[in-house]
């Protein structure tokens, strides 16, 4: 097994491609801009795996940890969060139909992960998070957190659509 990588977080799998290695390993961490996200990293996230040539075809698997912070949805508590994904995914020199998405093609026999990385993030990251399941979040009216007890304010309004109707049975 064999570990090489380049600077910029790109993986040099030339050698997998020209069928002199068998196996190129990774074990990095990856810096992502903060701007794609609505959470931040207090780490960078953790990306290892290794790209294997099978007889042919040549498949990346990798899992990739990273620990985040945001604020739950509802009551806007800072939270701490751990997430874990595991990806696979065709790589191939080229293709006929470049509209595929499903391969990852090397540039210039160089994967970029940090790229890879981010894009798995993107669309495995929870859209919402919470501090617990049954979080009942802020009073919409005094801002008070709900989880540490009713606030007493009134809820239930009258609808001023109403207000007209509202004495129409009234005995005069």
């Amino acid at each position: 097994m064999e570990e090489i990588l380049t600077n910029s977080f790109k993986l040099d799998v030339s050698g997998l491609l020209r069928g002199e290695t068998r196996q190129v390993d990774f074990d990095v961490s990856v810096e992502l801009d903060s701007q794609d996200f609505d959470v931040t990293f207090p780490r960078l996230p953790k990306v290892h795996g290794s790209v294997v040539n099978m007889s042919g075809y040549i498949e990346l698997s990798a899992e990739i940890s990273a620990e985040y912070e945001t604020s739950c949805s509802r009551c806007l508590k800072d939270l701490g969060e751990t997430f874990t994904l595991s990806i696979k995914a065709p790589v191939a020199e080229s293709l006929e139909n470049m509209d595929n998405e499903e391969y990852i093609i090397p540039d210039n026999g160089l994967i970029d992960l940090s790229e890879l990385v981010r894009e798995a993030l993107i669309l495995n990251l929870p859209m919402s998070h919470l501090c617990r399941e049954d979080c009942r979040g802020l009073c919409n009216k005094c801002g008070k957190d709900l989880n540490d007890g009713d606030c007493g304010c009134v809820r239930k309004e009258k609808d001023p659509r109403w207000a007209v109707l509202e004495h129409f049975f009234d005995e005069e």
